[in-house]
Order: structure tokens, then C-alpha cells, then sequence
């Protein structure tokens, strides 16, 4: 029995992975909506979630704000 408690505990607190950041982000309607995100910028963030660090959605943000400077000074 204790080894089964143990075993979801390590469970429970084991980190996301990029993809699954990536899917509960990109199913929030919300934040999509708070943060005028575009279909283009969406598109965008999916490629570099899954490439690069993503530990959480704040650095999914942190991205969208690094492309939408990126398009500003174009």
C-alpha cells in the first residue's frame, strides 16, 4: 500500500511536459481572448513551444511578446 501512495506521488508532482503546457494553453479561450492572441501567432507559439524551454504558460507569453516585437520592427 505504501508503494502505491508513493508511486502517485511522484505522479502528482512530476512537471508537464512542453506538449501538455502547450495543450492546456492553447485550449484557453480566455487567455487567447485577454491577450488578442491571432490564429498567425497561435500557429507561431505551437512551433516554438514544442522546440525550445516551456515550463509554463507564462513563458508561452514571454514568446508571444518576443514575436510580436520581432513583427514590430519589421
Amino acid at each position: 500500500m505504501a508503494e502505491i501512495q508513493q508511486s502517485d506521488h511522484r505522479n502528482i508532482s512530476s512537471k508537464p511536459t512542453r506538449r501538455e503546457i502547450w495543450c492546456q494553453f492553447s485550449s484557453d479561450d480566455l487567455v487567447r481572448q485577454t491577450h488578442h492572441i491571432t490564429d498567425h501567432e497561435m500557429a507561431m507559439l505551437q512551433r516554438t513551444a514544442l522546440l525550445g524551454e516551456c515550463h509554463s504558460a507564462k513563458d508561452l507569453l514571454f514568446m508571444l511578446t518576443v514575436i510580436r516585437q520581432g513583427n514590430v520592427a519589421r
